[in-house]
């Protein structure tokens, strides 16, 4: 009852890390957003496994794989990459370690490492399933996409005052580290921005008047029973800021 679910649960973010995936190969120049890949209709295969997309798609550009959430795409996109570097991106962006905050019971979350990982496993984490994070995690590295590419350690508490209101200690935030050039941030802020346009995948999110940017995420929940991948329990998720060109929320 008493846990503070977006520190200490951790859960499978699914598609939400394609925007992690897009920025870590643009900033690693091994795709543009308009490198094209096939996306084999909706079904392939990675060593013994067969991954579905839920729509059948052909090709499509970098762009609208992102925009129309293709896991096939992502694994394409990925394999580009290569897992040990897209491993070392995800590290920077926080993700696998603690963020540091003043907030108690705080969970590192998984990532999968490179030595070790077998193909499918490696397959599945460029679509965020294989790995876990906290709902703080991902907040703090999109963020880091929305700010122009700075990681920035989250507070709660903007100051402590006396009884007679005089600020004894103030907070504010601080940069952790770099992890994206600002450019390569706003092109992926651009990207992301057609997620919530009318070929995207959160149409719904989209609120007039403002620009809003981000991604959705559909994970398969593991059944405790079988151990395995549910066909039936998802975690549904959208993770996105606005305005896109002036971000000043993320939710």
């Amino acid at each position: 009852e008493w846990r503070n679910l977006p520190v200490t649960d951790c859960f499978e973010p699914g598609s939400i890390m394609k925007a992690f995936l897009l920025a870590a190969c643009l900033d690693a120049g091994v795709v543009t957003p308009d490198t094209k890949f096939d996306c084999e209709n909706g079904e392939y295969r990675v060593g013994s496994h067969v991954i579905h997309d839920t729509h059948e798609q052909g090709v499509l550009s970098v762009s609208d794989i992102i925009v129309r959430s293709s896991n096939i795409g992502a694994i394409k996109i990925g394999q580009r990459l290569g897992y040990k570097r897209y491993y070392e991106y995800l590290k920077n962006f926080g993700f696998g370690t603690k963020v540091g905050h003043d907030l108690l019971g705080e969970r590192e979350g998984f990532i999968r490492p490179p030595l070790g990982a077998k193909e499918i496993e490696q397959a599945t984490i460029f679509f965020g399933q294989g790995m876990t994070v906290t709902s703080l995690q991902i907040i703090a590295a999109m963020a880091a996409i929305a700010n122009g590419g700075k990681l920035i350690r989250p507070y709660v508490v903007k100051a402590i005052v006396d009884e007679s209101g005089r600020v004894v200690e103030g907070f504010h935030p601080k940069v952790i580290r770099r992890v994206l050039p600002y450019e390569v941030a706003r092109r992926t802020s651009g990207i992301l921005e057609g997620v919530v346009g009318d070929e995207g995948t959160a149409k719904l999110a989209s609120i007039r008047g403002f620009r809003v940017a981000g991604k959705t995420g559909t994970a398969q929940k593991v059944d405790p029973k079988t151990r395995r991948y549910s066909m039936s329990r998802y975690t549904a998720a959208f993770l996105g800021f606005a305005p896109a060109d002036r971000p000043r929320l993320i939710i």
